[in-house]
């Protein structure tokens, strides 16, 4: 999810920032791209577990 969005979860835009600045100071971010192997597996979105 991008850091845009991250206002919502935690209802508070400010709140957001400040864990966002905390959390990539010292980091890099990596950004993946493509279809998440994760999510084409996961059960909510009706796949079998074992296939």
């Amino acid at each position: 999810m991008e850091f845009s969005k991250w206002g919502t979860i935690f209802a508070d835009d400010k709140l957001a920032a400040s864990i966002i600045d905390r959390i990539v100071h010292h980091g890099r971010l990596i950004e993946f791209t493509g279809q998440s192997h994760r999510i084409s597996q996961a059960l909510m979105f009706g796949k079998p577990q074992n296939q």
